[in-house]
């Protein structure tokens, strides 16, 4: 159980320098659990929030919406999930998606264009 949603706990979301920094926008932790009651998997969160110096360590990109608590990249291990969970995105309401070799970037971050879809 977690202690924001029925799946999701905050930690999953804290920054992973070890900083502390979790302030995840809870309106997207409620949409990723939308999109987990779809997909009907258990969704791991690789890189939640970022606070700037972690973020700068794992070259995202200096306006990050991971360091607004507005993103996640979520753990893929094969193309079928990985299509499940694009898909699933789209039905609810996601329109900012990146798609890696191992991830799915999902973010809510209207101060940036959108829609988009964007590969790795």
């Amino acid at each position: 159980m977690g202690d924001m949603t029925k799946n999701f706990d905050r930690s999953e979301f804290a920054c992973k320098c070890g900083c502390g920094y979790d302030a995840i926008n809870p309106g997207f932790v409620e949409r990723l659990q939308k999109l987990r009651d779809m997909v009907g998997k258990a969704l791991y969160i690789n890189s939640g929030c970022r606070c700037p110096a972690h973020n700068a360590a794992c070259g995202g990109v200096p306006h990050s919406s991971h360091m607004r608590g507005l993103a996640a990249d979520i753990s893929t291990r094969d193309g079928e999930l990985r299509f499940k969970l694009i898909a699933a995105a789209f039905s609810t309401g996601f329109d900012r998606i990146g798609v890696g070799k191992d991830f799915v970037h999902l973010d809510i971050d209207t101060d940036l264009p959108h829609p988009r879809l964007w590969p790795y």
